[in-house]
């Protein structure tokens, strides 16, 4: 068959339960794996996504015991009987407690998997219903040496489970979320980089949950990371420095000159730009530099490359510096400072500064 007839939803028309199941296919995401393209009615099945990713979370019990609790939510599972055969929308409206079976003995170890499962007497099997379920794993060895269980065809991994010799309980340490999550077509995807789809349709976006990241799929086929444009922080000169000791870097006080606190982008890159109008007028050697250091993700003192300095005279300057190879998401602590090499506020001055730390996305 190639057209489906009638279609969905005619005046007077009568059609299969796949025919609504198709509809719900369509309006979900393209799965984006190789796999699944020579079955274009495919979609990419999953749990719905929401805030902290609570729905259909398998969880410990209050006090661990053989069971774990699956909280409330949506999941979409694909029919994979046979190709097109359209999708399910399944719905767990509170929690549901899943026995897990006892632990063997002594040098027996399992992973056991909690999925939600479609049984359709249709297309296999003799009943027509979903559950929540914990299919056992074999026995083995080792723990690293146990693996997952055949799972049914038509079914959503929601968590794996590690079971040891004797275990009398399941605890939180035990239960490993493997949740795929599915979002509606042009939705954005929430996905590890570590199992993202690598044939995105061009123009469909994922967010890399653990890397903060956005990418969006190209025409060529190819991913790119999507820049994010990041607002500089700034931070200007309040007052004077009072310029009363020499041959040092002093710090500007936190009222003087606030210093800059941002956190590491993903690109781990961060741009320091310094302005400032400096003067030392003592002799024709005397330099005074508007300068800064950096804490935190990383520790940068003072130099030529991050300053801007006058040597008998006057000067109105910036000077940028670029820092690589930072660790995202650490915190970055940028403070003004202040050196002259002789002299007094009599004969020398920073005024008028600004500290720009623009995150780089």
């Amino acid at each position: 068959m190639a057209e489906i007839n009638p279609p969905a939803w005619m005046q007077a028309g009568s059609y299969p339960a796949r025919t609504d199941r198709l509809i719900l296919s369509a309006l979900l995401s393209y799965p984006g794996f190789a796999v699944d393209e020579p079955t274009p009615t495919r979609i990419r099945q999953g749990i719905k996504p929401s805030y902290q990713n609570y729905q259909l979370k398998a969880r410990a019990a209050p006090t661990p015991n053989m069971t774990v609790i699956v909280s409330a939510g949506f999941v979409f599972i694909d029919n994979h009987d046979s190709g097109g055969l359209g999708t399910y929308v399944c719905v767990n409206d509170a929690d549901r407690t899943l026995t897990v079976q006892p632990a063997g003995g002594a040098g027996q170890y399992r992973r056991d998997c909690v999925v939600a499962s479609v049984y359709d007497q249709e297309t296999a099997g003799s009943v027509s219903e979903w559950r929540l379920e914990v299919v056992q794993g074999t026995y083995a060895a080792s723990a690293g040496a146990a693996v997952r269980p055949s799972l049914p065809p038509n079914c959503s991994l929601i968590a794996d489970l590690t079971i040891g010799p004797s275990q009398t309980a399941v605890a939180a340490g035990q239960i490993f979320d493997s949740r795929n999550f599915s979002v509606a077509a042009g939705g954005i995807l929430p996905v590890s980089s570590s199992i993202m789809p690598p044939r995105l349709h061009p123009g469909q976006m994922l967010y890399l949950t653990d890397l903060d990241e956005l990418v969006v799929g190209q025409l060529a086929g190819t991913n790119r990371r999507v820049r994010e444009q990041l607002r500089p922080l700034l931070t200007n000169q309040a007052a004077v420095a009072p310029l009363n000791v020499t041959g040092t870097y002093v710090d500007f006080t936190s009222v003087a000159w606030p210093p800059v606190v941002v956190t590491v982008p993903p690109s781990g890159m961060v741009r320091v730009t310094i302005s400032a109008n400096v003067e030392n007028s003592t002799s024709s050697t005397a330099a005074t530099w508007a300068t800064w250091r950096a804490s935190g993700a990383t520790t940068i003192s003072p130099s030529v490359s991050s300053s801007v300095i006058v040597a008998n005279g006057r000067s109105s300057a910036s000077r940028s510096r670029l820092l690589t190879e930072l660790t995202p998401g650490q915190s970055l602590t940028i403070t003004p400072q202040w050196y002259i090499s002789s002299g007094s506020s009599a004969t020398a001055a920073v005024n008028s500064g600004n500290l720009e730390v623009q995150p780089i996305a």
